[in-house]
């Protein structure tokens, strides 16, 4: 992901990527997101739904330990930080939810572009692209 798309979603939610400045002893979130710019829109989704539910509906916060694109599909690796909670266990599964739901749409989603016409898996190195940007043409 650009470098200026990748910073919108540091600042936007610093909570959620507080492990970007961590050594890569900690985490790998370290080296950044790694996909393309195509599902900038699909994380940032997940993150203001993953945030609210944090700040209104008192859900434990969510942080990222690693974002990347693995066999054409997004990869939301995180950590929850929970207290003993009586509701533990229905919010994390909300949580784990919203992130499983995100990655499936990723499938359907042009890593590229960030179009939803005519997208497809490639073979070899697997990657999810749209027909225009699989001829090159955007």
């Amino acid at each position: 992901m650009k470098k200026e798309l990748q910073d919108k979603l540091f600042k936007k939610y610093p909570k959620i990527f507080r492990q970007k400045d961590l050594p890569m002893s900690e985490t790998c979130m370290c080296w950044g997101i790694a996909c393309g710019d195509g599902w900038y829109t699909l994380i940032d989704n997940l993150c203001f739904s993953l945030q609210f539910d944090t700040d209104r509906n008192n859900y434990p916060q969510v942080e990222a330990r690693q974002v990347k694109e693995k066999f054409g599909g997004l990869c939301f690796y995180y950590q929850i930080n929970a207290s003993q909670d009586p509701d533990r266990s229905r919010k994390c599964g909300a949580i784990e939810g919203m992130i499983d739901f995100a990655e499936l749409m990723s499938s359907s989603i042009c890593e590229e572009c960030g179009s939803n016409q005519d997208v497809s898996q490639t073979s070899g190195w697997i990657k999810t692209v749209c027909k225009n940007c699989l001829k090159g043409e955007k």
